[in-house]
């Protein structure tokens, strides 16, 4: 069935949504005083080109407007027919074949749930909110930023972008389906929450400038690379390999390394490196020094 409703102004909804990125100014610029926004409800298609806002819940909808937003209950199924912005309700799963744009759901002090999601369109875009978000992108030139809640992305496109949540919920990255190359960083802000990260068997790079991240490395040549950070943090990395190489950022010419010393973790001999920030870098099952001599 085709759906259908009123229109309004974009003024007329509430103008209350906050995600972790974009927040207020990223739904304003969506749905704004000057455009049009049409109100629909039910189960349907709908074939309108412009901004539309969900008013029902636990429904199947198609939608190909430019923008849409779920204002209902949530826990609805949404497809994106074309390429188009999605600001999530509580608990939604989200579908696109094409590129899509999508916002978690982000109204603090709501129950947030989790928002699923499988975009299979390059160039797609994907921010959590406050709430849980997880979902698989295999489209190439992708962009994927955790929210405050635990964000679980898979990531099989070439050349995708997944950058760590601020906090304090965890942000886990799979790539261990991709075969090209990815980056993946904690975040730019400083207050990273915890990553956990698999690479796949492409030349992968990790950025990190604080928080702190677990990574186990893939099949090809990794770099590693660390960014001087006023508050240091910690990276533990599994399966570094003869072919990974390490990058260092912003440490003068001091140098970026204060100290190393072989420690026991999970009971095997591990080399632990000390930056001069204060990051310490942990090669797990690394039985010497890498930077100086035993």
């Amino acid at each position: 069935m085709t759906m259908s409703g009123t229109t309004v102004s974009g003024s007329s909804i509430p103008n209350n949504w906050t995600g972790t990125s974009g927040g207020t100014p990223g739904f304003t610029s969506f749905f704004g005083s000057v455009g049009a926004v049409t109100f629909l409800s039910g189960s349907g298609i709908s074939t309108l080109p412009g901004s539309v806002a969900l008013t029902s819940a636990n429904s199947t909808m198609t939608v190909s407007g430019s923008a849409t937003i779920d204002i209902s209950a949530g826990r609805n199924s949404i497809t994106v027919a074309s390429p188009g912005t999605v600001f999530a309700g509580p608990n939604d799963t989200i579908s696109a074949a094409g590129a899509a744009t999508l916002f978690g759901f982000g109204t603090p002090g709501v129950d947030a749930g989790t928002t699923v999601f499988t975009f299979m369109g390059a160039d797609s875009s994907v921010t959590g909110g406050t709430g849980g978000i997880m979902g698989t992108s295999s489209g190439a030139n992708s962009t994927l930023v955790g929210g405050t809640g635990t964000s679980l992305f898979t990531v099989t496109g070439a050349n995708s972008l997944a950058v760590a949540g601020p906090g304090p919920g965890t942000t886990g990255i799979d790539e261990r389906g991709s075969t090209g190359a990815e980056e993946i960083t904690t975040s730019p802000t400083g207050t990273s929450g915890p990553l956990v990260a698999f690479l796949g068997s492409g030349a992968d790079t990790v950025l990190a400038s604080g928080g702190a991240s677990t990574v186990v490395g893939g099949g090809g040549a990794d770099i590693f690379a660390f960014i001087k950070s006023s508050s240091g943090g910690s990276e533990v990395i599994l399966n570094f390999t003869a072919q990974d190489s390490f990058a260092f950022e912003g440490f003068g010419s001091a140098g970026a390394i204060a100290g190393e010393s072989l420690v026991t973790f999970g009971g095997l001999s591990s080399d632990e490196i000390t930056l001069t920030d204060g990051t310490k870098i942990t090669l797990v099952a690394m039985d010497h020094k890498l930077f100086s001599a035993d």
